[in-house]
């Protein structure tokens, strides 16, 4: 039975706006209370977090415009591909992280395996589109 690519962009673009919400929200309005949480390592800055937390849901704002036009691939092609990049470029700052400071905790293994899954996803339907 194969995958339907349809279906499959959909996911993607639902479940990476709520990622992106919930942690948008999260890091801009609290993010001690994230790293309380969390354990997120030593290294915190309440400034950057809540920087990249504005980044986030200024990319969930953007994505949700976008979701009228996931009909056309050709619309959607190159955000789909700066999402796959981003997960890739966290899974290496994460392992860099992990390898070069010693910051390892709960928050550390939530954000690989979110950036793991959205990385092998959006591989996955960008390789199914291009069949």
């Amino acid at each position: 039975m194969a995958f339907d690519v349809e279906k499959e962009i959909l996911l993607f673009w639902i479940a990476g706006l709520i990622v992106l919400l919930v942690y948008g929200v999260w890091l801009f309005i609290s993010p001690e209370s994230y790293r309380a949480l969390l354990g997120s390592g030593r290294y915190f800055d309440p400034v950057s977090s809540r920087i990249i937390g504005g980044i986030y849901i200024a990319w969930a704002i953007i994505g949700i415009k976008l979701y009228k036009k996931l009909d056309n691939w050709e619309k959607i092609e190159e955000w789909l591909y700066f999402g796959v990049m981003v997960q890739i470029l966290v899974l290496i700052a994460e392992i860099l992280g992990i390898v070069m400071y010693g910051i390892f905790g709960i928050g550390v293994i939530i954000v690989l395996i979110i950036n793991i899954f959205f990385a092998l996803l959006g591989i996955h339907i960008i390789m199914q589109k291009r069949k």
